[in-house]
């Protein structure tokens, strides 16, 4: 299993989701990877992420950002003995904070295919965006993982905290995933007192993973909290990620990159993160 095919594939079913109004579905979905790009860029840190609200921004996150976050959530569970270790089980539970569009799930399956593996997966994902859940449907359709597949999708707004107390197993979970997500939500007051009161949550022997920016704002408040929380880090790193693996091939999204004239993202200056609750 490979992340491009599968997004490849998503990319195919959902294109058609995005309005055509006067025959500008190509000219809204350029325009929205553009803003999408300016905004990561310059704004990330003091407004978050893009409107995830507008089918022509999720499209184009799905084509720039999926696959990447995807194979680097393998990769993470590759470098770790400890999480390795976990999907060796008969039952795993996973909980993604800030997994809207299913990047953490497709990163996990990859994983547990490559590696030849059988467990069933428990996977919740938990978003402020409810307009992921329709991608995140497509997506699971498309990978027909079939009953070893679980998946449920709960709604948190970081903003209100009203929304935080909605029925999750996140206490459960066996692998907690945050993949760009801290940064996404760094600019809200909230920030922290939410990633605190999620994580409080964990289990004796769950496993957090972080891939996220190299932003030293970013990465020192996860480091913060998992310390307060009395979590053991079992990698800390910073550096340049690439997608290693020679099997991923931009061919079957290349009809996309030449009609918007935009690529896949394939690299990226990170930090990463293995926490252990005791």
């Amino acid at each position: 299993m490979k992340c491009f095919d599968v997004v490849g594939t998503v990319l195919d079913a959902t294109y058609d989701e995005v309005p055509d109004k006067g025959g500008k579905r190509d000219e809204l979905i350029a325009n929205a990877l553009k803003r999408t790009r300016d905004q990561y860029k310059d704004k990330l840190m003091t407004e978050g992420g893009p409107d995830f609200d507008d089918p022509a921004t999720r499209f184009g996150y799905v084509f720039t950002y999926v696959p990447a976050h995807a194979h680097w959530v393998y990769e993470l569970i590759s470098k770790c003995k400890e999480v390795r270790d976990v999907f060796e089980k008969e039952k795993v539970r996973v909980a993604c904070i800030g997994g809207g569009p299913g990047s953490d799930v497709v990163g996990v399956l990859k994983y547990l295919d490559e590696s030849d593996l059988n467990c069933k997966l428990f996977i919740e994902l938990i978003d402020g965006c409810v307009a992921w859940k329709s991608t995140w449907s497509d997506l699971a359709f498309q990978l027909d993982w079939d009953e070893t597949l679980h998946t449920d999708y709960v709604i948190h707004d970081v903003a209100d905290k009203a929304t935080w107390d909605s029925p999750s197993k996140i206490a459960k979970a066996d692998i907690i995933t945050l993949s760009f997500f801290a940064s996404e939500i760094f600019h809200l007051k909230n920030a922290r007192k939410y990633l605190k009161a999620m994580l409080g949550q964990a289990k004796s022997g769950a496993l957090v993973l972080v891939n996220d920016n190299r932003t030293p704002e970013v990465y020192g408040m996860l480091d913060e909290i998992a310390g307060e929380l009395g979590f053991k880090t079992l990698l800390a790193e910073v550096g340049e990620r690439k997608i290693y693996d020679p099997g991923e091939s931009m061919a079957v999204v290349k009809k996309y990159a030449e009609k918007f004239g935009a690529k896949s993202r394939l690299t990226g200056s990170m930090c990463w993160r293995v926490y252990q609750k005791p």
